[in-house]
């Protein structure tokens, strides 16, 4: 994969901090193994990067609460490599959420110029951190190496709203000429959450970082489509066409109306219309998530396969009209200019569909104490879906 120069393993505070100032902090971090002397200085060096000398304090504290959320979130990542330090992290949410209200009070504080309440404060954060062994308890020796592959990633998701139900990963390996599609469900558990969740409440840089703890690749960049641009992007190429391997029966489609309506479709050859490839990857009701992201994939190789017959008949002025048409109902990192020299740099490569990360494989599936439904490694942390990916992308 294409390393970027400046890759953060850690980071704290808002995305302006330099990446030098991160890189002394991770320098930091391995060399004291994360003990509870480390945790300590973790926390001071958090505080000083919040609360950076010659800056303004008020302004800085003004998106504590953010940085928090940052910090917790990369506390977890860290522990990717234990599973089970990550649950435990979660059992202290209540103990965190205290640490978040105190820098939030810290703000006020700062205003108002009250040196002992602004004392108080750092001293019973310093406190709570120290007072939570069971959650962060990181004196075993937990390795910090920075993803690199060879591969180029890009990350696929399909949204409704504020949530994504497609999660998808094409690897692009130049060496092998070759693209691997390959899925990851969305009540995966990760860190404390399912996967999705990070989308919803933290964003899609966020659940980059979840997905390179899950794959051990680095996503390079993102495209996220929701239900009314993926029916244009359809609709814009003349429909697509594919093989349905077995007859589906929906009679809780969901509508338009904030209802539902039957959907079915038989076994065999169709060309599909944008409404018609969207009811396709979306039933679920007479099949399951798995299957859906199976023919999430047959519609994207579909898209694709379309796409690469036009070509032969357009003009490249046309096709990137047809991508551009792509992109304005899309949210990407992409523009046209990428689109059109990775769709003349890749046409030609072989397209490996039909991964999913499932029940079946390298997963399994429990109810936890709040009810929901999650996937789990089976193996308890991820090693074993990093090897399998490397094996499938490569």
């Amino acid at each position: 994969m294409q390393v970027p120069e400046e890759y953060n393993v850690l980071h704290i505070g808002p995305e302006t901090s330099s990446a030098a100032q991160d890189k002394k902090i991770l320098t930091v971090l391995k060399k004291l193994q994360f003990s509870k002397v480390g945790t300590r200085v973790l926390i001071g060096l958090a505080l000083v990067t919040v609360f950076g000398l010659g800056t303004s304090l008020y302004g800085t504290v003004q998106s504590t609460e953010n940085r928090v959320d940052a910090l917790i979130d990369e506390l977890g990542k860290l522990s990717a490599s234990n599973f089970e330090l990550s649950e435990q992290v979660t059992s202290q949410d209540a103990v965190l959420r205290s640490i978040e209200e105190d820098f939030s009070n810290l703000g006020s504080a700062l205003e108002k110029g009250d040196k002992d309440e602004i004392g108080a404060l750092f001293t019973s954060i310093l406190e709570k951190f120290e007072d939570t062994p069971n959650a962060l308890d990181l004196s075993q020796d937990v390795q910090l190496s920075e993803i690199e592959d060879e591969t180029f990633d890009i990350l696929l998701l399909g949204t409704n709203g504020a949530h994504t139900d497609t999660i998808m990963v094409a690897s692009v390996n130049k060496e092998k000429e070759k693209i691997s599609l390959f899925s990851v469900p969305r009540d995966l558990y990760v860190n404390g959450r399912k996967i999705n969740e990070y989308y919803t409440y933290y964003g899609v840089e966020t659940l980059k970082r979840m997905l390179e703890t899950v794959t051990g690749l680095q996503i390079d960049q993102y495209a996220q489509v929701d239900l009314k641009g993926f029916v244009e992007i359809v609709a814009a190429l003349g429909g697509v066409d594919v093989y349905v391997t077995e007859s589906i029966y929906d009679g809780l489609y969901p509508n338009s109306k904030g209802g539902y309506s039957p959907y079915s479709i038989e076994k065999g050859k169709h060309h599909l219309d944008g409404n018609e490839a969207l009811k396709y990857a979306r039933s679920r009701e007479s099949t399951s998530d798995f299957d859906r992201a199976e023919r999430q994939q047959v519609i994207l190789a579909a898209v694709r396969e379309k796409i690469t017959q036009l070509d032969s008949v357009m003009e490249l002025k046309e096709l990137t009209e047809v991508l551009q048409t792509a992109l304005s109902h899309s949210t990407t990192d992409l523009d046209v200019l990428d689109l059109v020299s990775y769709y003349f740099d890749y046409k030609d490569y072989d397209l490996n569909t039909g991964f999913v990360l499932n029940s079946g494989n390298y997963l399994y599936s429990l109810i936890n104490e709040g009810g929901a439904y999650i996937l789990l490694p089976r193996t308890g942390n991820y090693e074993e879906i990093h090897g399998v990916i490397s094996d499938l992308v490569n």
